[in-house]
Formats: structure tokens, C-alpha cells, sequence
């Protein structure tokens, strides 16, 4: 197996070619990779990153420069923080030009993309470790029937819940960041609507107005449009009243002037807009989960690939406590996100039974391990599946095949839980549906990825 990562080495080499620390305005990493918002994007060498001991790859999107690490990222980025006195999301210079955009439908469509991931990378963590805290009470209350009545489960439930009802102050927060913006005028607009007060009201059914102005009482906990929409006027505020309000008086007026407009348009119209807008995507995916679920999975596990190494698939990912809110379970992203993680494992397991060379099929079994029991796939993506290229083919038969099975079957994903198969509980009565969809993508992805075959002088080149 490969020596162990000199991170310290790693992490000197990787912020000089992305142009140097005077290049960074922030970094923050996520499960996998470092995530760099640099000043000037086109000095970042993309092609000698790829080649640094450590690096998996390389993605360039929704205004980031991301440097795929696998195992090594945490080790990585605290080198980085470091050795450049650099604080996560910390932004260096915040009166920097933004890059050039690029016009037209494709270039709001991915300014759209960019925002929203952006603006969720900093609640993944979160969702994740409550994920997973909920998979691990339901299976302690599966072996011990009775154990959801007792206190500690109670309280383990309330701590595995709060990044999901949360979920508003996280996004509040990475978007703030992303505009550059002073995170807490936005997170307290949006605390504002998450209140008990506000909360009671809403259960009570009571009327309410702001101006004169009727509120519409809606529940917004769990939801993500709302903050986005937020976000938006908090930023765009605090600049205008940074520019126009005397210096003797901005620290007195420009955040009392950004919370009480901001807050106004959040109860009586942006609130309400995205509460409507989260409402209308997520019976688009019950109607696909009711009707043509084997389409839904199949498709989106089939193109996960493609999006994780594009990172746009974080902007999808908040959609599962949405719908599960909503609509009581997640009929097509967990599912498609899970079975995408299968095969990835799958494909690695096809590789490592075609490898002739001992430590390649070693490492291609390992990551296989990685993606099936720990949900983690962008090292078996840039390690194995991408760079070999065939077995990429093996990974989206897979995912699109396994989904169609799992689709068919009636696969639904109760809780927000995780893309491993330790996470199968939070699939509950259709769990059955789940593993078919799992041993489905594992042997059509492993069986096309060695069939098909790859460069073995590539393999460990």
C-alpha cells in the first residue's frame, strides 16, 4: 500500500499552485476535498494540482477551486490553515472584484448552481454526523425494542434532529459567505422564523400581520428556499447602507436598517416564496416517486457520477430533509444517492477481480470497502473509475439499473440518514426494496466493469 501523505509537504505545494496565499480570499473542506474561493481562478494550475503526491483530482465548479484529498483532506487542510493563518470560510479581502460571468441561461443556471451549493457546504458535516446518529438509535431500538421510550433516546433525538431543523441557519450562514456578507444579519432574520413564539402562532392558527400586512404562517424548520431567498436582500442591504451611511454611524445603522427591511420582506414575502417553492419541488418528487419511481432513481443514479465530480450534487442534497419533511420520506434522491455509492464499490470490485497487479487490486478492494460501508466515493471516482475511464460505464449501469430495480420496488428513504449500506434501517418498511436495489448495483456495476476491462500498464502507472 502507498507510504503515508507528508501533508505538510502536500498542503505547501497545493496553496502555491493555486496561486499562492494572496490568491485565497477563504478555504473550508467537506468529507473529501479542500475548497479553495480564490481571488483569480485562472492562476490556479489545474493540471500540476493533479499531480501533487496526495491529490485524486480536481474540480472546478460553483465558484470554487476544489482539490479532491480522499482520507487526507482533514490532515491537509489543518496544514493549510497553518502554515497560511488561514480561518475556515474566513474571507481575506471581502471588497474583491468578483470573476467575470458567464452570460446568458447557462451562465445563471450555474450562478444558481454555485449559490445553492455554496450555501449548503457548511451544514454537510452536521447532516451527516445527525445522520448517522439516527441510523445508530434506530438499530439500538431495533435490538432493543422499547429503547425510543426512554429518555437518552430522547435526548440523542434532539441532538441527531437540530442540524435538520437548523437546516436554515446553516444555509443562512454558507450564503451569507458566499455574498460575502456579514453571516449574522441573515442567520437572525432567519432565526426570527424559527422562534417558539412564531411557532405557536403557526400551530395555532392564528391571523397575523406586519404592516398591516398579512404574514402567512408556515412551519420553517427543515426548509432551504427560504434562507436562500433571505440571504439575498441581507447582502445586498448591508453593501447599499455600507456606502451611503455616514462612518460615524454604520455600526449603528447599517445592521439595524439590514435586519428590520430584511426581516419584513422574510415573513411577508420571501418566506412565504420559498416555503412555496421547496413545496412545489418536493411534490415534483413524490409525483415521480408515486408514479415512475424506477425513472426517477434510475436516472439520477445513473448521472450521480457526473455530479459529485462536478460538486452540483450538494445542491440536490438538501432536498432530503425537505422532502421528508414535507411529504413524510425521500422517494428518489437518498435512494439514487445511495445505489450511485454502491456502484461506485461495485466498479472498484469489478477493477480489482480484472487487476493483475497485487497492490492496485488491494487498493481497489479497499476503496470498494470505503464506498459500501463508509459512503465515501470520490477516491474510488478519481482513483479508480474516472482515471481507468471503462469502468465509469460499469458505475452508471449500476446506479441507473439498481435504481430501476429499487424504483419498482417501492424504495423510500424515512429519515435523512446516510449513502452507505450501515444506513439501510432509515429505509424502514420498504428496506427490502433498498437491498435489492444494493446487490443490484454492486453486480451489474462490478460485472460491466469486468467485462469491459481497462489499461492494466495504466492501472498502476
Amino acid at each position: 500500500m502507498a507510504t503515508k501523505l507528508d501533508a505538510a509537504q502536500a498542503a505547501r505545494e497545493i496553496v502555491e499552485l493555486v496561486g499562492g496565499p494572496d490568491n485565497v480570499i477563504s478555504i473550508t473542506h467537506c468529507m473529501t476535498r479542500l475548497r479553495f474561493m480564490l481571488k483569480d481562478p485562472s492562476k490556479a494550475d489545474v493540471e500540476a494540482l493533479k499531480k501533487v503526491k496526495g491529490v485524486l483530482g480536481t474540480v472546478v465548479a460553483g465558484g470554487q477551486t476544489q482539490v479532491v484529498l480522499g482520507e487526507n483532506v482533514i490532515n491537509v487542510y489543518q496544514e493549510v490553515s497553518k502554515q497560511n493563518n488561514f480561518k475556515e470560510e474566513a474571507a481575506i479581502d471581502e471588497n474583491l472584484d468578483e470573476p467575470k460571468k458567464k452570460k446568458g441561461v447557462k451562465g445563471i443556471f450555474g450562478e444558481i448552481i454555485g449559490y445553492t451549493s455554496a450555501s449548503v457546504t457548511p451544514a454537510v458535516p452536521a447532516l451527516v454526523a445527525g445522520g448517522m446518529l439516527k441510523v445508530i438509535l434506530l438499530l439500538i431500538n431495533l435490538a432493543s425494542p422499547g429503547f425510543d421510550k426512554t429518555q437518552t433516546y430522547t435526548i440523542l433525538s434532539w441532538l441527531a434532529n437540530a442540524p435538520y431543523y437548523f437546516l436554515p441557519l446553516f444555509v443562512a450562514y454558507g450564503a451569507s459567505k458566499k455574498l460575502n456578507a456579514t453571516p449574522a444579519y441573515a442567520m437572525m432574520v432567519v432565526g426570527a422564523l424559527l422562534t417558539p413564539a412564531f411557532l405557536n402562532m403557526v400551530g395555532s392558527g392564528e391571523t397575523l400581520a406586519l404592516l398591516g400586512i398579512p404574514v402567512k404562517l408556515v412551519k420553517y424548520s427543515n426548509s432551504l428556499m427560504p434562507a436562500l431567498l433571505i440571504a439575498l436582500p441581507c447582502a445586498y442591504l448591508e453593501k447599499f447602507f455600507n456606502k451611503i451611511v455616514p462612518g460615524i454611524f454604520k455600526s449603528l445603522l447599517v445592521g439595524l436598517l439590514t435586519i428590520t427591511i430584511s426581516g419584513i420582506l422574510a415573513f411577508t414575502i420571501l418566506g412565504p416564496l420559498g416555503a412555496y417553492i421547496g413545496g412545489v419541488i418536493s411534490s415534483f418528487f413524490m409525483f415521480i416517486g408515486d408514479n415512475v419511481p424506477w425513472l426517477g432513481v434510475g436516472v439520477l443514479g445513473a448521472c450521480l457520477p457526473w455530479l459529485v465530480m462536478t460538486g452540483t450534487h450538494t445542491s440536490i442534497t438538501p432536498f432530503i430533509p425537505t422532502n421528508i419533511a414535507d411529504i413524510g420520506y425521500d422517494p428518489v434522491i437518498r435512494p439514487a444517492f445511495l445505489l450511485h455509492n454502491m456502484a461506485e464499490g461495485g466498479a472498484c470490485i469489478g477493477v480489482g477481480l480484472k487487476a493483475k497487479d497485487k497492490e492496485f487490486k488491494s487498493q481497489c478492494f479497499s476503496l470498494a470497502i470505503g464506498c459500501i460501508l463508509a459512503g465515501v466515493t470520490e477516491p474510488a471516482i478519481y482513483g479508480v473509475n474516472l482515471r481507468l475511464r471503462k469502468p465509469m460505464i460499469g458505475v452508471m449501469a449500476g446506479g441507473g439499473v439498481g435504481g430501476v430495480v429499487a424504483g419498482l420496488l417501492g424504495i423510500k428513504a424515512y429519515v435523512v440518514g446516510y449513502s452507505t449500506i450501515l444506513a439501510l434501517p432509515i429505509f424502514m418498511e420498504t428496506i427490502g426494496a433498498a437491498i435489492a436495489g444494493v446487490v443490484t448495483a454492486i453486480v451489474v456495476a462490478a460485472a460491466v466493469s469486468f467485462i469491459l476491462g481497462f489499461d492494466q500498464d495504466e492501472a498502476h502507472a
